[in-house]
C-alpha cells in the first residue's frame, strides 16, 4: 500500500515566509540538521530559536506521533514524542502524520530508518550536489501493512533497542569519567610517594 493512503505527507515551513526580523514574542524551538542524530532522535540542546511574525498554525509545529524525515543525506527519520512536540519544522524536512489506524507511527519510524528503505531513498535522490529526495518518493512509498499486533511488537523492540544503546553510551561515558578520575588520583598519590 502507498504511504499517502495512510498518512498526510508534506514539506515543512519555508522559514523566510514567517520569520520576524525582531523579537515579537512568538518564539519556537526549531528543528535543524544539527539536532537530528543519526540514530533517529532529536538533541534538544542543538535546536535553534525561531522568531515568528505571528502565532504559527499547528500544521507547522511538530506533534506527538509525527515522523520528520531529512530531505538530504543521511535521510534520517525521527519520531516526535512529548519532549519534541511544538517545534517548528523547516522545509529541509518532510512531515508524515499517520491518519489511518492500520499503521502505527512507531512502526513507520522503524521502517523508514531500515537500511533497505534508506537504500531506496538514496537510489531515488536527485543527482545534484545535495542529493535531496523529493517528497513524491515518500508519497509513493510502498509498504506492507502488517497486522497491528505485529507492528506493535516490531516498534517496541526497536524503541527498546534504541533505549538500550543510549544507556550503554551513557554507561561508557560515565565509566570513562570514573577511570579518568581514578587514574588522576593514582598519579597524585604516586607523586606524593604514598
Amino acid at each position: 500500500m502507498k504511504l499517502n493512503n495512510l498518512a498526510n505527507i508534506r514539506s515543512g515551513l519555508v522559514l523566510s515566509r514567517k520569520q520576524s526580523k525582531k523579537p515579537v514574542g512568538h518564539r519556537y524551538p526549531l528543528i535543524n540538521f544539527r539536532c537530528i542524530r543519526h540514530e533517529g532522535k532529536i538533541e534538544l540542546s542543538e535546536a535553534d530559536i525561531f522568531e515568528a511574525k505571528e502565532l504559527l498554525k499547528e500544521e507547522y509545529l511538530s506533534q506527538k506521533g509525527d515522523i520528520i524525515v531529512r530531505l538530504t543525506a543521511p535521510y534520517t527519520a525521527v519520531l516526535i514524542d512529548a519532549t519534541t512536540s511544538g517545534m517548528v519544522i523547516s522545509s529541509n524536512f518532510v512531515v508524515i502524520r499517520v491518519e489511518d489506524d492500520r499503521l502505527l507511527p512507531e512502526y513507520l519510524f522503524w521502517l523508514l530508518n531500515t537500511q533497505k528503505t534508506k537504500r531506496k531513498i538514496y537510489e531515488n535522490a536527485t543527482s545534484n550536489m545535495l542529493g535531496a529526495v523529493k517528497a513524491k518518493f515518500l508519497l509513493d512509498f510502498e509498504l506492507v501493512v502488517l497486522p497491528i499486533e505485529q507492528q506493535y511488537k516490531i516498534a517496541q523492540l526497536n524503541l527498546m533497542a534504541k533505549k538500550e544503546r543510549q544507556l550503554l553510551k551513557d554507561l561508557a561515558y560515565e565509566k570513562e569519567k570514573f577511570y579518568s578520575c581514578l587514574l588522576d588520583q593514582a598519579y597524585e598519590r604516586a607523586k606524593k610517594g604514598v
